[in-house]
């Protein structure tokens, strides 16, 4: 259950929040022991609950890698674990992150493993980081597998802004355009009309389109909204199934320059965690179960299943990933030199880096392009609307110079 909670902290300030339990009492306890004054504690239920799950959920991959890497001069600083928490709860900015911190803070004061009291953060943090911190604690390495998670997740963030950059600027341009559109058709147009009616003028042609386009929007805005939500809420469900979800990823993947940046993007997710993984001595079983629910996109996942298949038949990781059309010469090349040099992790390490500048260079040709694209998008919109303007102003001047 979840309880929503008003409390005076140990600083001796008031905070809202919500908090997991098994009953009120359990919650309270909690709050007890966190050393917390309460004001307030009720059950969130419904609704509220499905929502404070949504937004509350996930912390920020560069959160992540902020909390990697100052936990792991923790861990190498020779610091008590419980104390190094406690200070990171105080340090960190993000206050979702600080929410986490402390409940990992509190599991491992009851005496729970770090894997374990992250475990209890209900899916704040992902399960690959998860998995690895529990591998070295148990291999002894648990500093450097931090280290490695921080790059890992550094990485990624860079590669979400990347992209959230990029589609800034057409996110601002359609914003432009859906306001031209509204100002034109609610203030410039009926004018426009209603002087030519009034001077017993037909308008012309582009500009009785967009009036018939107007007046059905009009009439059947409400139902046009209701069934593209409908048709996106269909098409989110259909493409959950792994089925249709393949036919979806197969063909972002062959469109033009996207579908490169994207299987760039994939390859050198896939070469770090492997990396990882084997950094961390893990059998390859284990690693290719993992390395399945990491890639994002259900065509190289399935490439990674039918290879694990193939290894477990007996084949070489170099043979068994060769037969799969996804994976590129490059990488098949490094993973046959890493067999038989013992060199796996630091080749897949150096396959990641040359990927991850292949991705740069992507996306910012991509960004590069997106921008002239919707400049023209933009362009045709604009001018057939100052078309439509103008062609009934200019009949109206020309029958005026016509009576004359």
């Amino acid at each position: 259950m979840q309880f929503s909670y008003r409390v005076i902290n140990e600083e001796m300030r008031v905070t809202n929040g919500v908090m997991e339990a098994v009953d009120l009492e359990a919650a309270r306890r909690q709050a007890i022991e966190n050393q917390w004054q309460v004001i307030s504690l009720v059950r969130v239920s419904g609704l509220s609950s499905m929502l404070a799950m949504s937004f509350k959920n996930k912390v920020k991959y560069e959160s992540i890698a902020a909390f990697c890497s100052q936990m792991a001069m923790m861990i190498r600083s020779g610091a008590n674990l419980v104390r190094g928490l406690e200070i990171l709860q105080v340090q960190m900015e993000d206050k979702r992150l600080q929410e986490v911190v402390g409940t990992i803070h509190r599991g491992v004061s009851r005496g729970d493993s770090l894997s374990a009291a992250m475990r209890e953060c209900e899916g704040a943090l992902p399960e690959l980081l998860i998995n690895l911190v529990s591998v070295g604690e148990e291999s002894g390495n648990l500093d450097s597998v931090l280290v490695s998670m921080a790059e890992y997740y550094e990485r990624e963030n860079f590669i979400r802004k990347k992209v959230s950059s990029a589609a800034i600027y057409p996110i601002v341009l359609t914003v432009v355009l859906i306001g031209l559109v509204v100002l034109f058709m609610n203030f410039i147009l009926p004018e426009i009309t209603d002087l030519m009616k009034g001077n017993g003028q037909s308008l012309p042609a582009p500009t009785q389109m967009i009036v018939d386009t107007a007046d059905f929007l009009q009439s059947n805005g409400l139902y046009l909204i209701l069934s593209i939500v409908a048709l996106v809420s269909l098409m989110a469900r259909v493409f959950k199934i792994p089925k249709y979800r393949y036919y979806l990823d197969a063909f972002l993947l062959r469109i033009p320059l996207l579908g490169k940046n994207m299987k760039d993007v994939v390859i050198a997710r896939f070469s770090r965690t492997l990396a990882l993984f084997l950094h961390s001595s893990l059998p390859i079983v284990p690693i290719l179960n993992s390395l399945e629910n990491i890639v994002g996109n259900e065509v190289p996942r399935l490439a990674v299943a039918r290879s694990k298949d193939r290894i477990i038949r007996g084949e070489t990781m170099a043979l068994a990933f060769g037969v799969e059309p996804f994976f590129d010469p490059l990488v098949i090349q490094m993973m046959s030199i890493g067999e038989e040099t013992g060199r796996m992790e630091e080749l897949m390490v150096e396959v990641a880096n040359h990927y991850d500048k292949r991705v740069e260079i992507g996306l910012t040709r991509l960004v590069a392009l997106v921008e002239p694209i919707f400049t023209v998008i933009i362009g045709v919109f604009a001018g057939g609307l100052i078309i439509a303007i103008a062609l009934p102003i200019f009949n109206m001047a020309s029958g005026v110079s016509g009576a004359r």
